[in-house]
């Protein structure tokens, strides 16, 4: 704010009586905080997750996303975007997770995203009510009530010379899934995760794991002893709709050709119920967990055993549904067909690696290769052999790399900018830049228990819009000093009033002053970090309680902080009250403005952004921001995204 006269500020504190303030023409009065506008363009969204593990023990982590976090590449594959999520965490064992977070006032719909095995991902929820809400086993069973059944031999289509085991929908969903779907160990799955699932590692497989395709090893399963076997779905990244089956041999007896084969279809959709392509969304077939029962075809009859002395291939028939009709077909004379017996496939690659479980040996990993990436992850799946012992050893083992959540990717960025007003308790040319603090925070969480046990931000002053000296804290407003075990401020021109010490003395709460003087640290980056105690995520939300403190060449006390923040124990308690303020210490309401009628805020935090075209000099924001009017009359309800409208 520029220079004002110090007389005329004198001269209206005197007309102005401390404590309730009601100016002519105001229709408000400070009855209490819920009277007041927070003038925050975020909001509390009360999350819960469901995805319903039966396990205990399988612990997932998760993230939250303002748009979908998938599209394609070049080569027509999916793959997540270069995006930070609005929230990550980790469920419990059973795959739940409940919290109050923040999001965007303007945001309507967030994307729910996982690549843990048994999750379908990305799902597309509603913000109802300040809550949002995922269910897994209700989204799979409304979805699975949508579906009318179609009699496979009446409606749909397959090619003359393939078996199938029963029926399914118009969507591809069997109608011979067993009944329950089910899972192996959380090792197991976290070890799946590793080799086939995550997206984030682009190589391919060969190059991760070459000990997978060495010689003498294969993808075919040998039986050596009768057994039941389940063929579940896990997962799938591809583009295509792939559909899966498998056939069955003399055991050192490979087929030559693909005319030998007699193929069992078993998926005709290979699809999860959340299907990413091309960035859109659309509706799969299944979901992780779902399984069926193999058979063994003997030339006559399916049988439920598989005998001993014979091998299973599996074959994947590259875009193979057709979702428009649920038929399924041979795309340009079998050209994608993809089979684990290698001399069966054009270009000799294995196309399925196939891996054995150490701890169970009753559990087969199986990745399926549709195209050319080479990662195997376009169709997972794993085996459930139902005897001991009835699988030869010919299949390398799934590795022990696959671990749950770490502690350092359990957290939650946060990026903003903060803006203030410095005449406070008056309003001056209400520009709101006269200091403007980019901030990019990681609060880091404990998987076990979520439990906040890192805060490191980076604050970087952008502009400085006064002339009025002024400083810059934060506060971790309601967090007892006992549960900060370390503080560490790097690349912070030190302030007179911390005296040396890393929290600023004589303060209930944990308090760090990052400079005395905008200008000198203009464009320079100040990171503070907070180790912590298991703290409570809700009490260090960024932006937790920044603060600017005016004319800091000369005093302390006078503190401007975001609407209902209260001030730290270094403040002026006798400037509320005045000016255009119209706190109440008393009722807990701090910083708030009433001038000709209308609320103000003296400061304003802008989540969730990462870049802020700095208001004009001199200038109201209203001749900024446009909207910004009808945002502030309305209490927030209308134009909420009136940041995304600059004046033109």
């Amino acid at each position: 704010m520029k220079h004002q006269s110090l007389l005329l500020f004198s001269g209206v504190c005197a007309l102005l009586a401390a404590g309730c303030v009601k100016e002519p023409g105001s229709n408000r009065t400070p009855a209490g905080n819920d009277d007041y506008f927070d003038f925050k363009i975020d909001q509390q969204v009360a999350l819960s997750v469901d995805y319903g593990f039966p396990n205990k023990d399988y612990a997932v982590l998760f993230e939250l996303y303002d748009q979908n976090p998938l599209t394609a590449n070049e080569a027509g594959e999916s793959v997540k975007r270069d995006i930070e999520p609005i929230y990550r965490g980790t469920t419990d064992g059973s795959g739940r997770f409940s919290a109050d977070i923040q999001a965007l006032s303007s945001l309507s719909k967030v994307w729910l995203y996982s690549d843990y095995p048994g999750v379908l991902s990305p799902v597309e929820l509603e913000i109802r009510d300040k809550r949002v809400s995922f269910s897994q086993k209700d989204y799979i069973e409304q979805l699975r009530a949508k579906g009318t059944r179609a009699v496979t031999g009446n409606k749909h289509t397959y090619p003359d010379e393939w078996l199938t085991l029963g029926d399914w929908d118009q969507y591809g969903t069997p109608d011979y899934l067993e009944p329950e779907r089910t899972m192996p160990s959380a090792g197991t799955l976290y070890g799946i995760n590793e080799v086939f699932v995550k997206r984030t590692d682009v190589r391919k497989l060969k190059e991760r794991y070459p000990e997978f395709f060495e010689a003498g090893l294969s993808s075919d399963l040998r039986i050596v002893k009768p057994t039941k076997i389940y063929l579940v779905f896990i997962n799938s990244t591809a583009v295509w709709r792939n559909t899966v089956g498998y056939y069955t041999y003399a055991t050192g007896q490979e087929p030559a050709s693909v005319d030998e084969l007699q193929r069992v279809l078993v998926y005709p959709d290979a699809s999860p119920y959340v299907k990413s392509a091309g960035g859109k969304v659309s509706r799969g077939a299944l979901a992780g967990g779902d399984r069926v029962q193999l058979k063994y075809w003997d030339g006559e009859k399916f049988n439920d055993e598989f005998p001993a002395g014979v091998s299973i291939g599996w074959w994947l028939e590259g875009m193979g549904f057709d979702a428009a009709s649920g038929n399924i077909s041979i795309q340009n004379k079998g050209r994608f067909g993809r089979f684990s017996t290698e001399g069966l496939n054009s270009d000799g690659e294995r196309r399925t690696v196939a891996l054995l479980d150490p701890q169970s040996k009753k559990i087969v990993a199986i990745g399926f290769e549709d195209n050319t990436d080479l990662r195997y992850n376009d169709a997972t799946f794993y085996l459930e052999v139902e005897e001991d012992g009835a699988v030869d050893g010919n299949i390398p083992e799934l590795p022990d790399d696959g671990k749950g959540p770490s502690d350092e990717e359990n957290y939650v960025k946060t990026d903003g900018f903060l803006m203030f007003e410095d005449l406070w308790p008056y309003t001056g040319d209400y520009d709101m830049n006269d200091v403007m603090v980019k901030y990019s925070s990681k609060v880091y969480k404990n998987v076990l228990n979520n439990a906040v046990y890192k805060i490191e931000t980076e604050y970087t002053p952008c502009h400085n819009g006064g002339q009025i000296q002024s400083g810059f804290g934060i506060q971790l407003t309601g967090l007892a000093p006992e549960l900060v075990h370390k503080v560490t401020v790097d690349g912070a021109a030190p302030s007179n009033y911390m005296q040396g010490q890393p929290l600023e003395p004589g303060q209930r709460y944990p308090t760090v002053l990052l400079f005395d003087d905008i200008e000198p640290v203009l464009g320079k980056t100040i990171t503070v970090t907070f180790e912590l105690n298991d703290a409570t995520e809700s009490t260090v939300a960024p932006p937790f309680n920044p603060f600017i403190f005016t004319d800091s060449d000369k005093i302390r006390g006078k503190e401007v902080h975001l609407v209902k923040q209260m001030p730290t124990d270094k403040a002026d308690p006798s400037l509320f009250g005045t000016g255009h303020d119209v706190s109440r210490p008393g009722d807990n309401l701090y910083y708030v403005l009433v001038k000709e009628g209308k609320q103000y805020p003296f400061a304003l935090n802008m989540s969730f952004m990462t870049d802020f075209p700095i208001p004009q000099e001199g200038k109201h924001i209203d001749d900024s921001y446009p909207r910004f009017r009808s945002w502030m009359e309305s209490d927030g309800k209308n134009d909420k995204d009136w940041y995304l409208h600059p004046a033109k």
